[in-house]
């Protein structure tokens, strides 16, 4: 796919620059929705990037701890941060004090990693929230428009490219359905899931065709959007 309303991959080192465009804009305003203003509190940035979030976060009265495999990342996410960690994200998930953190970041990270790792990553996370602490998690969704064609017609049915939304870093795209059922069975109860969704660029400038609601929380167009944003709790 390609236009300016379409998902860029997001390979490290990122760019700040990347967060200007349609697509990256409407996702950031769900998430902007979804983050609360507080007067003290420590955040998490799993996989901060360049700190886009990590700023965002420290402008709404967190403590960020910004963790990054990217030396250039941390050093643009240490003008917001409280802390930077650079490392495998799972391992430095345990090193970090249990129950410490009010909020986590897990942007567009679980799909990058083994389904094995990503339990380990949720395990983990879970451990450092403090008792009523959020999660917000976003990742592709392999039971998108996008998805049962890329994945189940022409990767499995007809043996063709692998199916990997985009990114040849991806390494387990999660259907909706999945992962609900990981979340819950690590300790997450689910506040919402929204649902978004990207224009296809039409052939001859033509325009552009949504494929769904631009995004949703209404079950079950929610589970069928190209990009799922939850909002998890730690009961």
């Amino acid at each position: 796919m390609a236009g300016d309303e379409s998902f860029q991959a997001t390979n490290t080192p990122f760019d700040l620059s990347k967060y200007e465009g349609p697509y990256e804009a409407g996702r950031i305003r769900i998430l902007e929705s979804l983050i609360p203003t507080v007067s003290g509190g420590c955040a998490v940035d799993i996989g901060c990037g360049p700190g886009f979030y990590s700023r965002l976060l420290a402008s709404r009265g967190f403590a960020p701890t910004s963790i990054d495999t990217d030396a250039a990342n941390l050093a643009s996410a240490g003008r917001f941060a409280a802390e930077t960690c650079q490392g495998d994200a799972v391992e430095v998930l345990a090193r970090l004090p249990a129950a410490k953190f009010q909020l986590a970041l897990a942007l567009e990270i679980i799909e990058h990693m083994p389904k094995s790792r990503g339990e380990t990553l949720l395990e983990r996370v879970h451990r450092l929230l403090a008792r009523g602490g959020t999660l917000l998690l976003s990742t592709p969704n392999r039971y998108s428009l996008e998805g049962l064609v890329g994945y189940y017609v022409t990767e499995k049915l007809r043996g063709k490219a692998v199916w990997k939304a985009w990114d040849p870093t991806h390494v387990h795209i999660y259907t909706s359905f999945e992962i609900v059922r990981t979340l819950r069975a690590h300790g997450f109860a689910i506040r919402s899931a929204t649902g978004y969704d990207y224009k296809l660029p039409l052939p001859g400038g033509l325009g552009r065709l949504p494929l769904g609601p631009s995004h949703t929380r209404l079950f079950p167009l929610n589970r069928f959007a190209f990009n799922l944003v939850f909002e998890c709790v730690k009961p």
